[in-house]
């Protein structure tokens, strides 16, 4: 059963919107070492990934949070490339659902 035109343009929308916030964030926390550089100019002696995992330290997040997030980002870029689809997107949700149902881990495009 193919989701209705409306339904599947209100649905691109938000994913569309979630993969902009996604690359934004990703865009701020790969600033976030240039920031607090600028704070903690020491930091210059790290390597970049030395740095990168101490930003996430001080922060308190995951130091794989950018990774996942361009994974997240990549996984609903092919979302959105599935919707466009003339089937109202119906490929795309039997191809994913047999893979997950053959425990299969879902990879980003």
């Amino acid at each position: 059963m193919a989701i209705q035109d409306a339904d599947l343009v209100a649905l691109r929308e938000r994913v569309t919107a979630a993969i902009q916030r996604g690359t934004d964030l990703l865009g701020d926390l790969t600033l976030l070492d240039d920031w607090l550089q600028g704070l903690m100019p020491t930091l210059a002696r790290l390597s970049e990934s030395e740095r990168a995992a101490f930003g996430a330290r001080l922060c308190g997040y995951d130091a794989s949070l950018a990774d996942r997030l361009r994974q997240l980002i990549e996984g609903l870029a092919d979302l959105l490339a599935g919707l466009t689809a003339s089937d109202g997107g119906e490929a795309w949700v039997r191809q994913h659902v047999a893979r997950l149902e053959a425990g299969e881990e879902t990879e980003a495009a």
